[in-house]
């Protein structure tokens, strides 16, 4: 029985086993099939969110996102940018952030810019999220992210219960965002920053109220800078709430946030005295930052002394306010201040640095003090005590001036970094430096400092880090002892007047270099860039220098391999290898870690160093201007993430390649200009979506411009260049939508056709040149409404009919060699315009008095018209005038003396008219300019590139490595018998004065004889008589002097031989008479041509020789010093009138004694007298019936 009951036992316990083996199996298979659809699931919404990218990155042009998002079966917890558990397959982190790598926060900044209509929206469905039920951290900053996030499901992610961390800066959801987020109670983090741009416009913004936040009551960091949110919030943590229109009351209805360890307010517009009793109560703050308000008031020391509370306050941040010097008192009752930043404090302008020891001696903690921009004078630091501990003094950019204050600074004896740069200091103490030998950071950029460097004192400094002594007249040698400084690592002297050779010894030993700048010194000679090549940190190099006498030697010796991987290299103008054939650095083989590289103004020579694009797949600028590069552009491979390529004045031929999308499909600054390159511009240029400047310039391309191009498909597209090309077609003959292009340039090319007219309200075009072309037909309206400040140069067309009227403010207006016709129009804008071209067209009437508004004009043309009336006065009230050409016109009257106020004025061209009178004597008063007006050409700059060099320099590099074409001023002046056309700068050098071609009558004035700085003067074609002055011999850079055809009389002097710069003299057809000066340096150049029509001259060039004769007796002499061929005046009209009353007496004498003779001759006489007056009688007779009928 009992061994029955053992069985039975035994058997219910099997069975019980098996049953509980069971259930557990049953759940197993339950959990991993439970878990097998979770894990489709979690696969699915990754698949569908990588296709939602598909329209987005094609829009962008950027090709192969997530490229390891491949559904084959395989483990998605190895693709990229997602992190699972460790012990599932759960998705626990998705970090999109920057997922079409977006260019820092330019393109972020081009694209809010945009027209909503044209931006391209990642349609992201937010409720794919809903699927990852692990999810800790999602990350979607910086995409295109826009509503559609909001309404496809953000409000239903509250189901994820352990979501800490949500990122949605820099995207472009513009609507109410909060409501969606008050669910998400589980999140500590969540950045909304930059959200939607309404922190970077002025215009009105939705008013979005904040409190729904106030429902996440496990939030510790809150993030929303600049996103021009209004309202109040209530929480602990971290609040950033910079950048948007909060007022003052908001730290009032923050008081009770006792937690509080950091407060952002930046960028607020928060008004009134600083608010330390609202302060107060945050008794946990650690950082205060109230950056860029509008606080212009201390509060009463009473108030100041509650912040006595804030014992854990370490930093704070008050720049850019208007507090005055009273603010230190008020902040020296902190007891733990560590961090102070008081930069760009305006209403410290003027006055001393108010460091005393009794501002300063209670900061007994203060590491940091920053005044910079504070628009300090003088420098008045007294000696502070020995235990302050004040690591780091930032005084940039105050009004300092004289001597650096080093002995002011020796007490900080704990100080690591001092940053006195632009504070205009003069001189450089010889062995005064800062008593602290632990100095590691020294700035002295953009002072006045000149002389030669000291070299006792900063070679002493043998903790030093950073040295930046760029932007100062520093002369002399580079200090040896440099070589001391061992624990540098960024070495800065560029833009001085350093001389002398570099020698290998100053950088041997400083092997801890990142970054070495010495550019735009006057160091001359041979530098082997081999003495580097133990340098393993090195990453910053440029070497660029002023003149032409600097090498770089890259191979010596031959196959070495540098231990350095550079970043940035920059050798522009360094005559590489020149001895050895201008070759491309070999050591560029081993590098494979270049952001920007710049080779430009060398004369390399060979094929495109294509290798360098393979090896350096991060290389983002390439600059290899003007060098000697041949053969055709070949990228070597595919998807280059290269945002600058400058090729331009090299020798490149081919065509351009249909494939450049698919080259560089990220490329923003394009320029193939100066080359030989032929063929079409290839369509598919419009589909570079990150375009931003185009120039094709100078080239022989040929056939149409693609459509997309100008009426454009490219939405960053700021600037297109295609002048002095083959181009044709009737390019601006369709429907005009020019997007946000900025500069056009179509001169010199072959394109016909009337200019369509357009209806858009605003662009943004500022340049149009499209001269040299031949466009028809009438100026549409829109070139008169372009942007202010537009340049409008339209010269050498067949427009015609009038110049429309328009608000434009243009700076420059070039419409000459057309055909516009009526009256100059008065309605345009002229206040703001320098260069005005209306010469060589069909204008009649007046010169407008609109023309008094041209008070800042230079050049003024309005030659080769039909303008009639007098030259009125107020012209010579254009004060600015360099350039006035009034020739060939219809005007009338004298030269307005009013003319020779324009002292500035350095050509003036008033011939072919039918002014009358004599030569003004005041023109003495046109001197000359006495500053440079026209420069090389007018730069327009859209942007710069700029890398943060974080492993080296706390701050940015700016790189201005893109030069933009220009538009340079043209004038066309008559001289040396030949009408030229002058452009930009030469105009400088230019200056003339053409008053041919009138009636003008009188002397030449002897004043003329002053304008020592013209190199032209044109007087020919008038009435004028008397001597040649002999004062022209003062005009010693005159190079064309034309007196021709007029009435001279006298000699031509023979001070004129002085003129030794004198390339054209025409005296001929007047009635000058004598010897010709002696045949001698410039004279010798001179043919008879300078001289014909004046028979009584003699001597060489001419075949009369001066032979002596007598002089008639009988005639006066001047004590034996007349000449044979003087000529007595007196003697000649005395001599002439005597034997003409001779002859007359003698003829009477005859008449009254030959009676024949006279009868003969009165009958003559009355003969000739009726056969006149018939002849008058029948003359008038017929012209009274001709008019009559």
């Amino acid at each position: 029985m009992e061994v029955s009951w053992c069985l039975l036992s035994k058997h219910k316990s099997s069975s019980l086993l098996i049953i509980v083996m069971m259930i557990l199996l049953f759940f197993m298979v339950g959990w991993i099939q439970g878990l097998s659809i979770e894990e489709d699931d979690q696969r699915r919404a990754l698949v569908e969110i990588k296709a939602s990218l598909h329209e987005i990155s094609k829009s962008l042009h950027v090709y192969d996102i997530l490229p390891t998002w491949v559904d084959d079966g395989g483990k998605y917890c190895d693709w990229e940018r997602i992190k699972c558990d460790a012990t599932s397959t759960y998705v626990t982190e998705i970090s999109f952030g920057n997922i079409f790598s977006m260019d820092n926060d330019d393109d972020y900044y081009n694209y809010r810019d945009m027209d909503p209509l044209e931006r391209k929206i990642w349609a992201l469905n937010a409720s794919l999220f809903l699927h990852f039920e692990e999810l800790t951290s999602l990350d979607l900053s910086m995409n295109y992210i826009g509503n559609t996030f909001v309404s496809t499901g953000l409000k239903e992610l509250s189901s994820l219960k352990k979501l800490e961390m949500l990122n949605l800066s820099r995207n472009y959801i513009e609507t109410n965002i909060f409501p969606s987020l008050s669910g998400l109670t589980s999140l500590k983090i969540l950045d909304l920053s930059f959200i939607n741009g309404y922190g970077y416009i002025d215009s009105e913004v939705p008013t979005y109220e904040i409190f729904e936040l106030a429902a996440l009551e496990n939030l510790e960091i809150l993030l929303l800078q600049h996103c021009g949110f209004h309202g109040t919030l209530e929480m602990q943590g971290t609040t950033n709430l910079s950048s948007n229109r909060f007022n003052k009351s908001l730290i009032t209805s923050l008081r009770s946030l006792t937690s509080l360890k950091t407060l952002d307010l930046r960028n607020n517009g928060l008004t009134g005295s600083f608010p330390s009793q609202a302060l107060s109560h945050f008794s946990n703050l650690e950082r205060l930052d109230l950056y860029s308000n509008y606080f212009n008031d201390t509060a009463s020391i009473e108030d100041c002394k509650s912040l006595m509370r804030l014992k854990k306050l370490v930093s704070v941040s008050l720049g850019r306010n208007n507090f005055n010097k009273s603010i230190i008192s008020c902040l020296s009752f902190l007891p733990s201040l560590n961090n102070l930043d008081l930069s760009f404090s305006t209403d410290f302008i003027g006055g001393s640095l108010p460091m005393q020891v009794t501002e300063l001696s209670s900061f007994r903690e203060l590491k940091t003090l920053d005044l910079s921009f504070c628009g300090f004078e003088s420098f008045s630091l007294n000696e502070l005590p020995n235990s302050h501990g004040l690591e780091v003094l930032l005084l940039r950019g105050n009004y300092f001036n004289g001597t650096l204050p080093m002995k002011a600074l020796s007490s900080l004896r704990e100080l690591k970094t001092l940053d006195l740069s632009y504070c205009r200091f003069e001189s450089f103490p010889t062995n005064e430096l800062p008593h602290s030998r632990g100095l590691e950071v020294l700035l002295l950029r953009g002072n006045n400092f000149n002389g030669t460097l000291p070299m006792k004192g900063l070679c002493e400094l043998t903790h030093l880090q950073e040295l930046d002594l760029s932007n100062n007249n520093f002369d002399g040698n580079i200090p040896q002892c440099f070589n001391m400084l061992s624990s540098l690592k960024v070495f800065d002297i560029s833009s001085n007047q350093f001389t002398g050779i570099l020698p290998p010894s100053l950088f041997v030993n400083l092997t801890s270099l990142e970054y070495i700048d010495l550019s735009h010194n006057k160091i001359e000679g041979s530098f082997s860039f081999n003495t580097f090549s133990n340098h393993t940190k090195l990453k910053f190099v440029q070497l660029e220098m002023d003149g032409d006498k600097f090498e770089v030697e890259t191979e010596d010796p031959i196959g070495w391999i540098p231990m350095f991987q550079l970043k940035i290299l920059m050798l522009p103008n360094c005559n590489i290898n020149k001895p050895k054939g201008s070759i491309v650095p070999s050591f560029l083989f081993h590098q494979h870690k270049l952001l920007v590289l710049d080779l430009s103004h060398n004369s390399l020579e060979g094929q495109l160093p294509n290798w360098l694009l393979k090896n350096n797949t991060e290389l983002e600028v390439l600059i290899l201007r003007k060098n000697s590069f041949g053969g055709v552009i070949d990228m070597g491979s595919e998807n280059l993430i290269l945002k600058e390529l400058d090729m331009s004045e090299n020798l490149l031929t081919g065509t351009i390649s249909e494939n450049i999308p698919k080259l560089i499909p990220r490329i923003q600054y394009l320029d193939f200009s100066r080359n030989s390159l032929n063929g079409v511009i290839p369509n598919l240029v419009c589909d570079l979506g990150e375009l931003n400047q185009l120039d094709l310039s100078n080239n022989e391309l040929s056939g149409e411009v693609p459509n997309g191009l100008l009426f454009t498909s490219l939405p960053q597209l700021r600037l297109i260049r295609l002048s002095n090309n083959k181009l044709y077609g009737r390019v601006l003959s369709g429907n005009i939508s020019f997007g946000r292009i900025n500069r056009i340039y179509l001169d010199n090319n072959n394109f016909t056709g009337n200019i369509h007219n357009t209806t858009m309200k605003y662009m943004e075009l500022s340049l149009l040149d499209i001269s040299n072309n031949h466009f028809t037909g009438k100026i549409p309206s829109w070139m008169s409404n372009m942007a202010d400040e537009s340049t409008l140069i339209v010269r050498n067309n067949h427009f015609e009919g009038e110049f429309p009227c328009g608000n434009t403010y243009f700076l420059i207006l070039d419409i000459s060699q057309n055909s516009f016709s009526g009256p100059i129009p008065s309605c345009l804008n002229f206040e703001h315009m320098k260069y005005l071209h209306l010469g060589s067209n069909r204008f009649t009437g007046l010169i407008p008095d609109a023309f008094r508004n041209l008070t800042n004009v230079l050049t003024l043309d309005i030659s080769h018209n039909n303008l009639s009336g007098n030259i009125p006065e107020f012209l010579g009230e254009l004060s600015m005038l360099r350039v006035l050409l009034l020739g060939r016109n219809k005007f009338v009257g004298s030269i307005p003396e009013h003319l020779c106020h324009l002292k500035n004025v350095s050509l003036m061209d008033i011939s072919s008219n039918s002014l009358t009178g004599l030569i003004p004597r005041c023109l003495k008063n046109l001197t000359g300019p006495k500053e440079l007006a026209y420069i090389k050409g007018t730069s327009y700059v859209d942007g710069k590139y700029i890398s943060e060099y974080v492993d080296i320099l706390p701050h940015s590099i700016d790189f201005s490595i893109h030069y933009q074409p220009d538009t340079k001023d043209a004038v066309q002046f008559t001289t040396k018998n030949n009408s030229l056309t002058y452009f930009g700068n030469i105009l400088n050098n230019m200056s003339g004065l053409d008053l041919s071609c009138k009636k003008l009558t009188g002397e030449i004035p002897e004043e003329l004889g002053t304008l020592t700085q013209f190199l032209a003067l044109n007087l020919s074609h008038n009435a004028l008589t008397g001597p040649i002055p002999v004062n022209l011999s003062n005009l010693v850079k005159i190079e064309s002097l034309d007196l021709s055809s007029n009435r001279l009389s006298g000699k031509v002097p023979s001070e004129l031989n002085k003129l030794t710069s004198l390339e054209v003299f025409d005296v001929s057809y007047n009635n000058l008479s004598g010897r010709l000066p002696e045949w001698k340096a410039q004279f010798l150049t001179f043919t008879k041509e300078s001289y014909k029509g004046n028979p009584l001259l003699c001597g060489q060039p001419l075949e009369k020789n001066c032979t002596p004769t007598q002089h008639v007796s009988g005639l006066p002499s001047k004590e034996g010093t007349e000449k044979w061929y003087d000529i007595d005046k007196a003697s000649f009209y005395g001599s002439s009138s005597s034997t003409w009353f001779l002859f007359m007496l003698g003829f009477a004498a005859v008449l009254f004694v030959n009676p024949y003779w006279r009868r003969w001759w009165f009958e003559f006489f009355e003969e000739c007298m009726y056969t006149c007056y018939y002849f008058l009688y029948d003359f008038v007779r017929k012209i009274y019936r001709l008019f009559h009928e």
